[in-house]
């Protein structure tokens, strides 16, 4: 699953942005547009690149792979280091301090 995570955000990714900072940490939050109102606000993390997507506009491997939603993945040179996942109630129980914790760590 971690894999395919992995593959879909290389795939979705523009490589030709101008000038953006590099970070070789990158979040990844996953979440389905019927869902939306339990959105993470991710902008406050530092020293990474975040990125958004909406599961429906992915292909069937990783909607198949992504079991609830909202999901977080935080990747450090294209390897999933940690994953959130959202319980039963579609909402995702995690603190932003939590996420900037581990992006710290590496």
């Amino acid at each position: 699953m971690r894999a395919l995570i992995v593959l879909a955000f290389l795939l979705f990714t523009p490589t030709s942005l101008g000038k953006v900072e590099s970070f070789d940490i990158t979040v990844l939050h996953i979440n389905s547009q019927w869902n939306k109102k339990h959105n993470v606000d991710l902008n406050d993390l530092r020293n990474c690149n975040v990125r958004f997507v909406w599961l429906e506009e992915q292909g069937i491997i990783l909607k198949r792979q992504v079991q609830t939603v909202p999901t977080i993945v935080v990747m450090k040179d294209k390897k999933v280091i940690r994953q959130w996942a959202a319980d039963l109630s579609f909402k995702l129980d995690v603190d932003i301090n939590e996420i900037q914790q581990v992006i710290d760590k590496l």
